[in-house]
C-alpha cells in the first residue's frame, strides 16, 4: 500500500521541525525543504503514501492485482442499482419522438443509432467518463427524462470511450446545434434565469441540462479530436458568460433539513458548477490560457458534499449518512484558510474529495495568475528571465502544504487510479503536482500544445528555459519523481496497455509536466556537475534507483557520480521512459499527441548528446 504523498505529515511536526519531506525508516531526520535521507536512495524504500492511519506491510504494493472502479453505486439492502444504460424500448421510443421535436435544428445527415449501439454509447459514458465530471445523480437518473442536447453530448461521450470516434464527431455536431439553437433562442427572449428560490421548474432545468451538456462537449474537444479543439475553447467561453450572466455563481443554498430530492438537486446544481469551473481551468493548464472563471467568481458556492453521500441510492440510506457531514464550507472560506493557520477539518466539517480538487483547482490558478503579474520581475538566473516574488513564493508554499494535510484528512485521499469512491481523489494528486511544478517553473508558454503538431511541440521543449535552483525546488523535485514511479511501480507495460480506463487524462499531462521538468532541471545540474548539493545527490540517487527499476539506468553508472553527460542522459531517459508509457490505446487523440512529441523530444536530446560525446 501507499502511505502519503511527498511531504506528507499526519503527525504533525516532527523532533526536528520537518513538515515537508518524509523519511519512512528514520522520519524523525528529515531536514525542512530537503530531499530524503540516503536510506530513500532506493525505490523500494521511496514509500509513497497510505490510505490508513497504520504502516502497512511493505509486502503490499501497487502492483497488487487492480479492482476496476464501477460507476455504479453499491446498493444497501435489497435495493436495486439503477444502470441508467438499461433502457427500456418505451424510453428508447420517448426519446426517439424528442429527437424528433428537434429534428429542424440538428444537421440533415443525423439518425439516431439503434437502440442496442445507443445503450452501448451510454454505457460507455457512465462507466468510462461519469466518475470524473459526477453532475448526474447515478441512482436517480433517468436517460429519457433528459434534454435531447444532454442526451447526445453523453452519447458523443460514450462513443468516445467505445474508440468510435467518428460517431462521437456525429453526435458532438449534432448536441452541438441543439446547443446553439437554445443560446439563440435565449439571446432572442433575454430569457437567460437568476434562480433566488431553492428549487428549479422545468424550464430553468432545461438550461442547466444545456450547461451539462456544454461540459461534457468541452471536455471531448479539449482532449479529443484535434478539429474540436477551437470550438471547445469557444464553447468554455460560452459556459463561463452564461454561468455570470445568469447569476448563478452567485447564488447557492444550503439547506439542513431539505428533502432528499432537493438535496439532489441542489448538489447536482453545485457539482455542475464547479465542473464547469475546472474544465475552464483544464485549457488553462494544458493550453496556457487567461482563466475564464476566477476563483473570486465561485467563492460563495458551497463545496460539493463526500462521494458517499452522492451516490447514496435511498432517501433513508442518504438521511443516515448526511449525519456524518452536518455543516459543509463555502469555496472562498476553505480556500481562505489554506492562507490562515486553521483547520478544513473542524467541528465536523471533513471536506470531500471533490472539495479538495476544487480548492488544488484554485492554488493552481492561483499560481498561474501569479506569473503572468510577475512577468516584467527580474528572475534569480539568466535561464530564468522573471520569477514570482519570494513573499508570494512562500505563501503559496505553505498553502499547498495546508491543503496535503486536507487532502489526507479526506474521506479519500487516493494516490491510486483504482480507488472504490472513484477518481476524484486521485485526479487531486495531479493537479496537486502541477501547481508545485508551476510555483518553481513556468513552463506554460513553451509547450505550443494547442497545436497538435509533434514535431513543434517538440522543438517548443527544447527551446524551454531551465529551471532556477533554488531551495524549495526540491519539494517540487520530489513530487515529479514520486508521479513518475507510481506507473514504475505497476509496471511499464501494464500501465501503458491497462492505463485507457483507469487513469484520468489529467495524470498523463501531470506525467508530461514532471518528465520535462525533471529533464530542464537535471540539464540546469549538468552546467555545473562539479558542485553538487548533498541533497541534490540523494534526489540523483532517487531518480536513479526509478531508471533501474524500469530497466533504464544508464550502464555501468558508479552511485554518487554525476556527470554532465550522465546528468542529460538522464534526462533523456527520463522522457524516453514517459513516451513508453503513453504508447498503448487512449480514449483520447491528445494521448497520442503527447507521446509523439515526448518520442520526438527524446530522439533530439539523444541525438546531440550522441553528436558530442562523438566529438
Amino acid at each position: 500500500m501507499i502511505s502519503s504523498l511527498p511531504g506528507s505529515d499526519r503527525s504533525g511536526s516532527t523532533p526536528g521541525g520537518s513538515r515537508d519531506i518524509p523519511v519512512d525508516k528514520a522520519p524523525h531526520q528529515a531536514v525542512p525543504d530537503s530531499p530524503p535521507s540516503d536510506d530513500d536512495a532506493s525505490l523500494s524504500n521511496f514509500q509513497l503514501p497510505s490510505l490508513s492511519q497504520h504502516d502497512e506491510s511493505n509486502s503490499q504494493h501497487v502492483e497488487s492485482t487492480p479492482q476496476h472502479f464501477d460507476s455504479c453505486p453499491t446498493s444497501s439492502g435489497e435495493h436495486e442499482p439503477n444502470y441508467p444504460w438499461r433502457v427500456s424500448n418505451e424510453d428508447y421510443q420517448s426519446i426517439l419522438s424528442q429527437v424528433e421535436h428537434v429534428r429542424p435544428n440538428l444537421p440533415d445527415s443525423f439518425t439516431v443509432p439503434s437502440k442496442y449501439i445507443f445503450c452501448r454509447y451510454i454505457e460507455g459514458f457512465f462507466t468510462g467518463s461519469h466518475g470524473h465530471l459526477p453532475f448526474l445523480h447515478l441512482p436517480t437518473v433517468s436517460i429519457a427524462n433528459l434534454s435531447p442536447p444532454l442526451i447526445l453530448a453523453i452519447m458523443a461521450m460514450g462513443a468516445q470511450y467505445r474508440f468510435e470516434r467518428e460517431r462521437a464527431v456525429r453526435f458532438y455536431k449534432a448536441s452541438r446545434s441543439l446547443i446553439d439553437h437554445h443560446i439563440r433562442l435565449s439571446t432572442q427572449s433575454n430569457s437567460l434565469y437568476a434562480p433566488h428560490s431553492k428549487t428549479m421548474d422545468c424550464t430553468e432545468m432545461a438550461y442547466f441540462e444545456v450547461l451539462q451538456a456544454q461540459i461534457i462537449l468541452t471536455t471531448l474537444g479539449t482532449w479529443g479530436n484535434h478539429d474540436l479543439l477551437h470550438d471547445s475553447l469557444g464553447m468554455a467561453g460560452q459556459m463561463a458568460l452564461y454561468l455570470r450572466d445568469s447569476g448563478l455563481l452567485l447564488h447557492d443554498f444550503h439547506s439542513k433539513d431539505g428533502s432528499w430530492s432537493t438535496w439532489i438537486q441542489q448538489e447536482g446544481q453545485r457539482r455542475t458548477k464547479f465542473i464547469a469551473y475546472m474544465i475552464c481551468n483544464n485549457q488553462t493548464v494544458l493550453y496556457n490560457m487567461p482563466p475564464k472563471i476566477l476563483n473570486s467568481e465561485v467563492s460563495s458556492l458551497y463545496l460539493p458534499w463526500p462521494e458517499e453521500l452522492w451516490s447514496a441510492s435511498t432517501a433513508a440510506e442518504w438521511k443516515s449518512l448526511r449525519s456524518k457531514w452536518p455543516h459543509c464550507v463555502s469555496f472562498g472560506d476553505g480556500y481562505g484558510k489554506l492562507f490562515h493557520n486553521k483547520s478544513l477539518h473542524r467541528d465536523r466539517v471533513s471536506l470531500s474529495s471533490f472539495g479538495n480538487l476544487v480548492l488544488i483547482h484554485g492554488l493552481f490558478q492561483h499560481i498561474h495568475l501569479a506569473w503572468e503579474a510577475s512577468f516584467c520581475i527580474p528572475g534569480s538566473s539568466k535561464d530564468q528571465p522573471t520569477s514570482i516574488p519570494v513573499e508570494f513564493l512562500t505563501r503559496f508554499y505553505t498553502a499547498l502544504r495546508r491543503w496535503q494535510k486536507s487532502w489526507e484528512t479526506s474521506s479519500d485521499p487516493s494516490i491510486t487510479p483504482i480507488s472504490p469512491k472513484g477518481p476524484l481523489g486521485f485526479n487531486a494528486t495531479a493537479i496537486f503536482r502541477i501547481a508545485c511544478i508551476r510555483l518553481h517553473f513556468n513552463l506554460g508558454p513553451h509547450r505550443s500544445l494547442g497545436t497538435g503538431d509533434p514535431e513543434a511541440i517538440a522543438s517548443a521543449f527544447c527551446n524551454a528555459p531551465r529551471p532556477a535552483q533554488t531551495p524549495r525546488i526540491y519539494h517540487a523535485v520530489l513530487q515529479s519523481i514520486h508521479a513518475l514511479s507510481i506507473p514504475i511501480r505497476i509496471g511499464v507495460e501494464y500501465v501503458a496497455r491497462t492505463q485507457t480506463l483507469t487513469w484520468s487524462t489529467i495524470h498523463s499531462l501531470c506525467n508530461l509536466k514532471c518528465a520535462l521538468f525533471l529533464c530542464k532541471w537535471l540539464d540546469t545540474l549538468a552546467l555545473d556537475p562539479t558542485f553538487i548539493h548533498r541533497d541534490t545527490r540523494r534526489l540523483l540517487r532517487i531518480i536513479t534507483s526509478v531508471l533501474r527499476e524500469a530497466d533504464l539506468a544508464p550502464p555501468g553508472d558508479r552511485v554518487g557520480e554525476f556527470g554532465a553527460e550522465q546528468l542529460r542522459r538522464m534526462g533523456a531517459t527520463l522522457v524516453r521512459l514517459l513516451s513508453e508509457i503513453l504508447k498503448g490505446a487512449h480514449v483520447f487523440e491528445m494521448m497520442h499527441v503527447f507521446c509523439d512529441s515526448l518520442r520526438t523530444y527524446a530522439a533530439l536530446l539523444e541525438n546531440d548528446l550522441d553528436s558530442n560525446m562523438a566529438e
